[in-house]
């Protein structure tokens, strides 16, 4: 997934930088967007389902959990997680904590300076190719 993209084809787009690095905004050219670099600072506003909220966090974080508390109710979170020696050495457990947070994980960023992890309530859960009136109680389906 080409995350520039992604963010292109979102019209209301919220930054929260959590962190001091200030690459990723530049290398994802996220300069235009306002900045805000408090959790406390973002308002209900920002919950609506429109919204893209991008946040820059460390993997501490995660790893305590800190950052679901704040950000309960976000609808569509693309969290992008400094890719440091910190995150390399707790790679799993980072990923298994914000998967089970229902986060999807789609890699690096290109130059590697970050981890992506997307929620999208819109998309959270994908209704399998079978669950659908062709194939519920088909019985020329029953011996598949």
């Amino acid at each position: 997934m080409n995350i520039t993209e992604y963010i292109k084809n979102k019209d209301d787009i919220r930054l929260i930088n959590l962190t001091n690095n200030k690459d990723i905004i530049e290398d994802l050219k996220l300069g235009n967007l306002s900045i805000v670099n408090k959790i406390s600072k973002i308002h209900n506003q920002y919950f609506s389902g429109d919204c893209l909220v991008i946040i820059i966090i460390d993997s501490n974080m995660i790893l305590d959990e800190s950052i679901f508390k704040e950000i309960v109710g976000l609808n569509n979170v693309l969290m992008l997680t400094i890719y440091d020696d910190c995150f390399i050495h707790n790679e799993i457990k980072c990923k298994d904590t914000m998967i089970a947070y229902g986060y999807k994980y789609f890699g690096n960023t290109s130059d590697d300076k970050a981890v992506v992890f997307i929620y999208d309530i819109s998309k959270y859960k994908e209704n399998p190719d079978w669950l659908n009136s062709d194939n519920w109680a088909n019985p020329e389906l029953w011996e598949k």
